[in-house]
C-alpha cells in the first residue's frame, strides 16, 4: 500500500508525504511473531502496509484476550505517543506483515508541523475508541451465543469482501482465535458455528469463513 493510500496520510500534499518518508523505517516480521508486548518501552508509530496482525491483552495466569485485528493501511500505538511511554498490549502477526515506522521522536514534529495530520490522527482515535465502546457494549448486553455473532459481523465488515449477499472473511481463523476476540470458550465458538452452518447462515471451508445472508445472521442477536 502506498503511503497517500493509508488513512492516516491520505491528506497529504506532495510535499507533506515527502517528510513522512523522509523519517519513516520499514520492517517485515513473518506470521506468527511478535511486534512488540505490553509494557514495553514504545519506539514509535506503526502503519500496517501489508498484511494482518492481532493485538491482544496477556494475563498472568495465561488468558490471551484479542482486543482487535488489525489490516493494512491501520496504526498502532497511538496512545503512546503523549502520556505513558510503554505499549499498552502485544502485537503479533497473523500473515507476514510489513510495517512502516515512524520513530517517536519524528511523529511528534511532524504532528506539530502538520495539522491535517493530527486531525487526521484524531479521528483515527475516534474510531477504535467507537469499537472498543462496541466491544464493551457485547460484553456487557449480549449472551455467549450473539457474541460470537457480533464478533462474526464485525471481522466481515473490516475484513471481509463482500460478493452479493456473501460476504468472505479475508483470513483463516481458528474457533480458539475467535473464542479469544469475543471473550467466551473455544467450545461454545464450535457450538454456535455448527449451529449457523445448520441453518445455512455460514460456511466453513478450511478456517475461512463465509457469511452466506448478513442480513439474516444479524437477525441471530438477541
Amino acid at each position: 500500500m502506498e503511503l497517500q493510500a493509508m488513512k492516516l496520510f491520505c491528506d497529504l500534499q506532495e510535499e507533506g508525504l515527502q517528510q513522512v518518508k523522509e523519517v519513516t523505517q520499514e520492517r517485515v516480521y513473518p506470521k506468527g511473531a511478535t511486534v512488540f508486548v505490553g509494557g514495553q518501552e514504545a519506539d514509535g508509530l506503526y502503519i500496517v502496509q501489508s498484511g494482518r496482525v492481532k493485538v491482544l491483552m496477556l494475563y498472568p495466569d495465561g488468558r490471551e484476550k484479542t482486543l482487535a485485528i488489525v489490516r493494512e493501511g491501520e496504526t498502532l500505538g497511538e496512545v503512546t505517543l503523549y502520556g505513558s511511554e510503554l505499549r499498552s498490549a502485544t502485537v503479533e502477526t497473523l500473515e507476514t506483515t510489513r510495517f512502516l515506522v515512524i520513530p517517536r521522536e519524528h511523529i511528534r514534529s511532524l504532528l506539530l508541523a502538520m495539522p491535517v495530520l493530527s486531525v487526521r490522527l484524531i479521528e483515527l482515535l475516534s474510531q477504535r475508541l467507537r469499537r472498543a465502546n462496541r466491544q464493551i457494549e457485547e460484553l456487557t448486553f449480549h449472551n455467549s451465543r450473539s457474541r460470537v455473532i457480533c464478533g462474526l459481523i464485525c471481522l466481515a465488515e473490516e475484513h471481509g469482501c463482500a460478493a452479493g449477499q456473501q460476504t468472505q472473511i479475508l483470513f483463516p481463523l481458528t474457533h480458539a482465535e475467535l473464542a479469544k476476540l469475543v471473550a467466551v470458550s473455544r467450545e461454545t465458538v464450535t457450538k454456535v458455528l455448527g449451529e449457523l452452518q445448520e441453518k445455512d447462515l455460514i460456511q466453513m471451508v478450511r478456517g475461512r469463513i463465509k457469511i452466506n445472508r448478513v442480513a439474516e445472521l444479524k437477525q441471530e442477536i438477541v
